[in-house]
């Protein structure tokens, strides 16, 4: 009886044995050549486009830089000229027209790739002073931005598609409304996509200037040797002498204009004077 038994054991080892074989055989079947290259080169994939990405970065950069120059006046025409000749241009100005210190203040957008060369330019003008410059990354928002426009876009045809095949005009009504708010999106994602990648393509640089105390031309202040002290000297006496005659020629003429009236009165006061002193005498006699 235990001999049966034995032999009975035997007989299920030997078939749980051909069943593990079999699996462990069918498991090995189901991973294709092809199947395992893939595996391998997935990650490499990913890497590729974690490089791309990288490589692709939206970056927005602003500057400002603070420099005092010379001559305020030609400092601004050369910025503006060196701007243009980059491919930039003014995006806002002020000015102070301080007869002794002048200031400007210009805003520039000037191509990304260039904005330091025109910094650089900046400093070159005179001394330069404060300067900041910041960058914002914007790579995450721009991808998020084209994955939302491209889900809407493909929102929008299917859409359309329901649009032709609807028979009721409830759900005519229904989908219109729905394109409605997806075309609505849509021009706001657009609207963001451009402005973000202007900000990218071109950097914001403000410059500040301040004209160098004493700097500032002012006719007439210039040094002048002793030859020509002298003669700007006799000059000014032969204009005083000159303004003093008209003065004494308008107070002759006055006079003159002033005697056909002045003769009566002088008489007037005159005889007034000759009676009053008549009276005075016959009184003391």
């Amino acid at each position: 009886m235990s001999r049966k038994y034995s032999t009975l054991g035997l007989i299920l080892v030997l078939v749980l044995a051909l069943a593990v074989s079999a699996c462990s055989s069918g498991s090995k079947d189901t991973l294709a050549p092809g199947d395992y290259d893939q595996e391998n080169e997935a990650p490499s994939s990913g890497d590729f486009t974690s490089g791309d990405q990288i490589a692709e970065r939206k970056v927005i950069y602003a500057a400002t830089l603070s420099v005092t120059v010379p001559n305020v006046d030609k400092a601004v025409r050369d910025l503006n000229g060196k701007a243009a000749n980059l491919g930039g241009y003014i995006s806002d100005s002020s000015r102070d027209n301080h007869p002794d210190l002048p200031t400007a203040r210009i805003t520039y957008r000037i191509p990304q790739a260039r904005y330091t060369d025109f910094m650089a330019y900046a400093r070159e003008l005179g001394e330069p002073g404060s300067e900041w410059i910041d960058s914002t990354d914007v790579t995450e928002e721009f991808v998020d931005l084209e994955a939302r426009l491209a889900n809407r876009l493909v929102h929008e045809e299917r859409l359309l598609v329901m649009l032709g095949k609807t028979e009721s005009v409830e759900e005519l009504l229904s989908v219109e409304r729905e394109l409605a708010r997806v075309r609505e999106d849509i021009e706001v994602i657009e609207g963001r996509l451009r402005y973000l990648g202007e900000k990218v393509d071109m950097a914001t640089v403000t410059i500040s200037l301040s004209q160098q105390p004493g700097a500032t031309e002012v006719p007439g202040m210039k040094p002048v040797g002793i030859r020509e002290t002298l003669r700007r000297a006799l000059k000014a006496i032969v204009t005083s002498s000159t303004l003093f005659l008209d003065v004494l020629s308008y107070f002759v003429i006055a006079i003159a204009a002033l005697l056909p009236f002045a003769i009566p009165v002088l008489a007037i006061l005159w005889l007034i004077f000759w009676l009053r002193r008549k009276k005075k005498k016959q009184a003391q006699a």
